[in-house]
């Protein structure tokens, strides 16, 4: 798969980054004790909303990211994972004095929900640009 391909899907397995970490993290609503549909409702509400956040962080900050580590040629799982971390969490970093100076307890919990949604569409992204290689390799493996 192409690189542009690969950047017009993985920013797709945000909603269900987010989910399974709230999920994990016992958020009230993600966490099942109010019943099934909450949790879907909650979920839709979460793909509205952060898909489209999710393709501007791409297409403005990541795709130039990208662009800086091909250019030097250190396109690999850790750049692209780290790197998707540290594009997620730009926006935390930017409030973060605001967060000390008001004593805000849920930052911490954001900045790890955002770390963590910024680490799965790097490693969705590497998957996507590496599909092929992987696909081609596993059906070496299948053949012997």
């Amino acid at each position: 798969m192409n690189d542009s391909k690969a950047l017009a899907l993985s920013p797709l397995i945000t909603p269900f980054a987010f989910t399974i970490y709230a999920y994990f993290a016992d958020i009230s609503g993600f966490n099942m004790d109010a019943g099934i549909l909450t949790f879907i409702g909650y979920f839709l509400g979460v793909a509205f909303a952060s898909i489209p956040v999710a393709y501007l962080y791409m297409f403005f900050i990541g795709y130039r990211f990208y662009r800086l580590i091909l250019k030097k040629k250190k396109v690999n799982f850790f750049t692209l994972t780290i790197g998707g971390i540290f594009v997620a969490d730009i926006p935390m970093l930017l409030i973060w004095p605001a967060a000390e100076v008001t004593g805000s307890t849920g930052f911490y919990t954001t900045f790890q929900l955002f770390s963590f949604c910024g680490f799965m569409v790097g490693l969705s992204f590497w998957v996507l640009l590496n599909y092929d290689r992987m696909r081609g390799t596993e059906k070496k493996l299948t053949e012997q």
